[in-house]
């Protein structure tokens, strides 16, 4: 029996598992430190700040370009006592539009990795953010046709999988999850009774890093090693 028998519905994440993000995130915290460092006192870690300022922002503001670049301008201003300028206030606002505007950069096998999987499988994509920007990006992907629901969620926990779940009634043990966040994508499922696929991301939010965690997943180096893997 091949491995892929094992499951009727796949599941796939976006950011930086279908499509380049975390990426562009990189590109504005060094925007940031060359901005702001100047202006603040010595002895100040501005990118500490920033991702200090972000995460704490997390269960007001949720995820996304948007809430980053909140979590930029109130870094900005906190770190330097006030004194930024509002011309550099304006060029972190600009380059989060820039963000927001940015056309989608599938990765490497992505479009061949869909339409394999989906010749044998229901598939789905379950991503989190910002919900205009994320459906934005999957409207001009060129992808979204392959994907019998697109859920854009405000947090990937045991919970939110769960309903998910008995909404498209799907039962946990027929459902695998692809992703490169084991947090998000992978750990939550498999406490479901599902099965999860890690594949790693070059870049990895601060926040999603898990270090101790009882495995039950599955790792693999790239999207395009999924066919073969289902087909085993």
């Amino acid at each position: 029996m091949a491995r892929g028998e094992l499951f009727d519905v796949v599941g796939f994440d976006a950011d930086d598992t279908l499509w380049r993000s975390e990426d562009y995130f990189d590109e504005a915290e060094a925007l940031f430190v060359e901005k702001i460092g100047p202006h603040a006192p010595e002895g100040i870690d501005v990118l500490d700040a920033l991702r200090a300022t972000e995460l704490g922002n997390v269960q007001i503001s949720g995820y996304g370009v948007k809430a980053y670049a909140l979590s930029m301008v109130q870094a900005a201003v906190t770190v330097t006592r006030g004194r930024v300028p509002a011309a550099v206030i304006g060029e972190l606002v600009d380059h989060a539009h820039e963000m927001l505007m940015h056309p989608v950069d599938l990765l490497d096998g992505v479009p061949e990795t869909l339409a394999a999987v989906g010749r044998t499988h229901r598939m789905v994509l379950i991503t989190k953010g910002d919900l205009v920007h994320q459906y934005r990006k999957v409207r001009t992907s060129g992808i979204a046709h392959h994907f019998e629901h697109i859920q854009v969620v405000l947090e990937k926990d045991v919970a939110t999988y769960a309903q998910l779940l008995v909404d498209w009634d799907i039962k946990p043990d027929r459902f695998l999850m692809i992703g490169n966040s084991v947090k998000s994508d992978v750990l939550p499922i498999v406490e479901l009774g599902g099965h999860g696929v890690h594949i790693p991301y070059h870049l990895t939010w601060a926040h999603e890093v898990v270090h101790d965690h009882n495995g039950g997943f599955t790792e693999l180096a790239s999207i395009s090693e999924v066919p073969a893997w289902l087909s085993a």
